[in-house]
């Protein structure tokens, strides 16, 4: 399980360094996260936890906006697998993961708390520590004065990196499990 740990730190790494999809609208999606969440759904939480933290430290070693930007990626991933094993360990029962009502309950739940903590976090400490203004001036300049335009934005950036991160997370991690790949 270590070396298969190991190798998904690695597929993390590799893919904060290759280029970044562009969405339509600007935006960047990246994989970086898609090996913590393989990592969950085929080990568990302590796994993607400890994982977490060593992306962590590596992206804020190398990775764009470093301390800033590692932060906030781990911070923004955790939801993503912690409410599922939250839900899962509430049901007593791990296999659970993989079903289609569980997807339905758990990954619009794990979106939800990603967004709060995205807002949260965005308006209380990022991207005033990142731009060196105060968040109303920012708000004032880039969102016309409004908050509801900067929760509107932050949470269609989470969602769409969410639905990203998880859903190919599920999809590879099952297809693992079923073909006992990582076991």
């Amino acid at each position: 399980m270590l070396v298969a740990l190991a190798a998904l730190l690695a597929l993390s790494v590799v893919f904060e360094l290759l280029p970044k999809v562009r969405a339509p609208w600007g935006m960047s999606i990246d994989f970086v996260a898609v090996p913590i969440l393989i990592a969950f759904f085929v080990f568990g939480f302590k796994e993607a936890l400890a994982l977490s933290a060593g992306l962590w430290v590596l992206l804020c070693i190398m990775g764009f906006g470093s301390f800033i930007g590692g932060t906030m990626k781990v911070m923004a991933t955790l939801p993503m697998f912690a409410i599922p094993a939250i839900l899962a360990h509430l049901m007593k029962r791990r296999e659970v993961i993989f079903s289609l009502w569980f997807t339905a309950i758990a990954f619009p739940l794990a979106l939800l708390v990603r967004c709060a903590v995205a807002v949260v976090l965005n308006y209380y400490w990022a991207i005033p520590l990142f731009f060196g203004e105060p968040i109303e001036v920012l708000i004032e300049k880039f969102f016309f004065g409004s908050i509801w335009g900067f929760i509107w934005f932050v949470s269609a950036m989470n969602i769409t990196q969410g639905v990203v991160d998880y859903l190919i997370g599920l999809a590879v991690s099952s297809r693992i499990v079923k073909l006992k790949i990582l076991e």
